[in-house]
């Protein structure tokens, strides 16, 4: 497994693409944050000044840092762009034939399989940290006219849900690319399937719901794995402008637990999957 692990640690980090790709994110979500704190504040001088309540403080920290997607998990675009690592960290190997060299230096396909998942996964979990933290910099030196309340559990607890849903949809592309051995066409399903396919599943379920006058038709839709996965992040609801607290586990919506044992779960049977599919076929 160390041999595995060491093979996979020096093949992410000599591709040039990694760090394009972790640069690149990194810049996308701080500079998001960036000109969006900037704006507010020119726009508004002098007036974001005194010490926000508790929950308005958690509410400005926690969208600075992930960039809104504790109101829209869409706006997280940080996670579906490291998410590439994923698709190419097993699409180079497909794509140029190098998994057979792969396979011939490190003979376990357990072992390699397992040595992407936590190498990849660790990578992609260290950018999260790192944008958030430069996010909430750059927010605090906009917004230095507020006196937040900081509640460190409740900012751990917004960054390490980011690292598990990155760490999660990575993980799903990568089962993903091993179960079709596809990169391009990996790379579409990444955002095709939670833009487009389950937009669209929602619009078809609304429809028919509205014919048939049942509402429980649209709201299987929150079973969707994209759909509640984006609840792991998001606990700010636009109509009541406050947290969602108190959530029942696959209510609707679903709380962040129940959306974690959905995305999960989904995620899970599609690396299992994979794992079944590359250790019996021919490589």
């Amino acid at each position: 497994m160390n041999a595995a692990l060491k093979y996979e640690w020096a093949r992410l980090t000599s591709l040039r693409s990694t760090w394009w790709i972790s640069g690149g994110s990194i810049l996308v979500a701080v500079g998001f944050t960036f000109f969006v704190a900037m704006s507010i504040q020119l726009s508004t001088p002098g007036e974001l000044e005194g010490s926000p309540d508790g929950d308005y403080s958690r509410f400005i920290l926690d969208a600075a840092m992930t960039q809104f997607s504790n109101v829209d998990p869409s706006f997280y675009l940080l996670a579906y762009i490291v998410a590439i690592m994923g698709v190419l960290s097993w699409g180079h190997e497909y794509r140029h034939g190098m998994i057979r060299a792969t396979l011939t230096a490190v003979p376990n396909r357990t072992a390699v399989w397992t040595a992407k998942l936590l190498v990849v996964g660790a990578w992609v979990a260290a950018i999260v940290v790192i944008a958030c933290v430069l996010s909430l910099v750059v927010t605090l030196l906009w917004f230095v006219g507020l006196d937040f309340e900081f509640d460190l559990p409740y900012l751990l607890t917004a960054i390490g849900s980011r690292i598990v849903f990155t760490v999660l949809l990575t993980w799903l592309v990568m089962g993903t690319t091993v179960l079709i051995r596809h990169q391009t066409f990996s790379l579409v399903m990444l955002y095709l399937w939670p833009l487009g396919i389950e937009n669209m599943v929602r619009l078809l379920f609304s429809i028919v719901a509205a014919i048939n006058g049942d509402e429980g038709i649209y709201e299987a839709t929150r079973f969707l794995p994209f759909n509640a996965g984006g609840r792991i992040i998001q606990n700010w609801s636009i109509s009541s402008g406050e947290l969602q607290r108190d959530l029942d586990l696959f209510g609707d919506p679903l709380s962040a637990w129940g959306g974690f044992i959905v995305f999960g779960g989904f995620t899970a049977a599609v690396l299992i999957g994979s794992l079944v599919a590359f250790r019996k076929r021919d490589a």
